[in-house]
């Protein structure tokens, strides 16, 4: 992995969005902990450096995942 390959970066907030860009073919270049008060949230930074478009896997956005609970309990 050469970092001047890099076409892409974004940033995933858990190992479950990490697994899932990895197996599309983006590699890990960063990991670290965000601090906010007593939390410590895991931030991974995935490059996209194969030839061709970046391609994305499907994910739900955070508020598609608070409604899916919300109506969970309901």
């Amino acid at each position: 992995m050469n970092i001047q390959e890099t076409k892409l970066t974004a940033e995933l907030g858990s190992s479950g969005e990490l697994n899932k860009y990895l197996s599309e073919g983006w590699v890990l270049i960063l990991s670290y902990v965000k601090h906010s008060s007593d939390t410590q949230l895991p931030r991974f930074v995935v490059a996209w450096q194969a030839e061709g478009p970046a391609v994305f896997p499907e994910l739900l956005d955070e508020w598609e995942r608070r409604e899916i609970r919300r109506n969970k309990n309901r």
